[in-house]
């Protein structure tokens, strides 16, 4: 049996290729990190048996090419790393994200003003809203 949501759940719970650990969390993290920075889920499908499909065959569009702002090349290897198809691709654990987090340099603070327009922009509304 298969439990959670499609938007979020790593390719191992499909295909069965690897026991699920908790690097099945680092990729739904992944997947969260990509709706934060774009604004849009990884993978869009109209059922989610389409969803899971496409977690499990296909790569991400970097976030860098879905977002209409820069994207510090460090932070989208961090994220790209966590939707690693492979478990052992992806950081072993939430210390190591946070780790690679913290030693990523951002040349760019937003201001209130440019998070509160991009919040507003971004927004899930009631029936947009990311699964979850």
């Amino acid at each position: 049996t298969m439990s959670g949501t499609p938007a979020y759940m790593a390719p191992e719970v499909l295909s069965g290729d690897h026991e699920p650990d908790g690097r099945v969390d680092i990729y739904a993290l992944g997947c969260v990190a990509y709706w934060l920075v774009t604004g849009h889920l990884v993978f869009d499908a109209p059922s989610g048996m389409k969803m899971l499909l496409r977690h499990a065959s296909e790569e991400p569009v970097p976030p860098s090419q879905r977002s209409e702002l820069e994207i510090p090349s460090s932070l989208e290897e961090i994220i790209l790393a966590c939707l690693a198809k492979d478990p052992d691709d992806r950081p072993s654990s939430v210390t190591e994200v946070e780790a690679l987090l913290a030693a990523t340099r951002l040349d760019r603070h937003w201001t209130v003003e440019q998070r509160g327009r991009w919040w507003e922009s971004h927004r899930p509304r009631a029936s947009a809203a990311p699964p979850g």
